[in-house]
């Protein structure tokens, strides 16, 4: 190979000074711009005037800015007392009361149906009796609905964005979340029963009856563009009334035979007929 052909690399020294020589153009360029800067703000004052007048107002407008938010703050903290008091008693979750023995055969029979741990079924039928304590529902209805829409799964969500145990649409009823947190709430349980609750009692109010309200809370304008909702809501309500109705409170030891025999009667009605 001859030494014409041969790949000479460039030795750090030619690197050092390339890199040198590239670093001393740029300061004469920034040196340039600066006295070039200088020379026209000495010809035209006015410039320099101008911008020290906008400086001060920017200035004078954060100070502004900062003190009107000072401001609100200072407010807000002198009405948040009193707003939480006002709303502690609506807002502040209550402990729920423990079961009876028809509301534990209720929980322990929907447990079973739709394969839900036992614990966390009691506690959403206690959720159910105080929402419906709450809002004067029936809570088998409450139940029903939950039953319906989610099958018990609290996170659940629809097509169009409905959310939680009883599928509410929280971008629709932000306002009603609002207390609990924003529309990220519909995910707790206990707080999609709560709204949900009044939700279904808004709508039954509306419609004027109970099938009217279970179609408007679904979102349905008809009775065929429902799909059979309201019945099947029904239905399921009427096998947890007769479940709840079958148990008498000084018979504890007989819950697990009522209520297979209170679950099983639809069947064989549906077998007759």
């Amino acid at each position: 190979m001859s030494q014409d052909s041969q790949v000479r690399l460039p030795s750090w020294r030619s690197i050092g000074a390339e890199v040198l020589q590239w670093t001393h153009n740029t300061l004469m360029m920034v040196g340039f711009f600066v006295v070039a800067a200088g020379a026209y703000l000495y010809v035209h004052p006015q410039s320099v005037l101008s911008l020290e007048q906008n400086v001060v107002q920017w200035v004078s407008a954060r100070k502004v800015a900062m003190q009107e938010l000072q401001s609100l703050g200072q407010r807000a903290a002198d009405m948040g007392p009193s707003i939480s008091t006002a709303d502690a008693a609506v807002l502040e979750p209550q402990p729920l009361q423990p079961l009876q023995p028809g509301q534990t055969a209720v929980a322990d029979w929907l447990a079973r149906r739709y394969s839900i741990a036992p614990a966390a079924m009691r506690e959403l039928v206690a959720g159910a009796w105080a929402a419906g304590h709450q809002e004067h529902l029936d809570p088998t209805l409450i139940l029903a609905v939950m039953a319906v829409e989610s099958s018990f799964n609290p996170y659940a969500q629809s097509a169009v964005g409905a959310t939680g145990l009883m599928q509410v649409m929280a971008s629709v009823h932000r306002d009603k979340f609002a207390p609990y947190g924003g529309p990220r709430a519909s995910l707790d349980p206990l707080t999609n029963v709560r709204v949900g609750a009044v939700v279904l009692r808004d709508a039954i109010a509306r419609g004027g009856s109970l099938q009217a309200g279970l179609r408007m809370y679904v979102g349905a304008t008809s009775d065929a563009s429902e799909g059979g909702y309201a019945t099947k809501v029904l239905a399921e309500q009427a096998r947890l009334r007769q479940i709840l109705t079958s148990v008498k409170p000084n018979a504890p030891r007989t819950i697990a035979a009522r209520v297979q025999t209170a679950s099983s009667e639809p069947v064989r009605q549906a077998a007759a007929t």
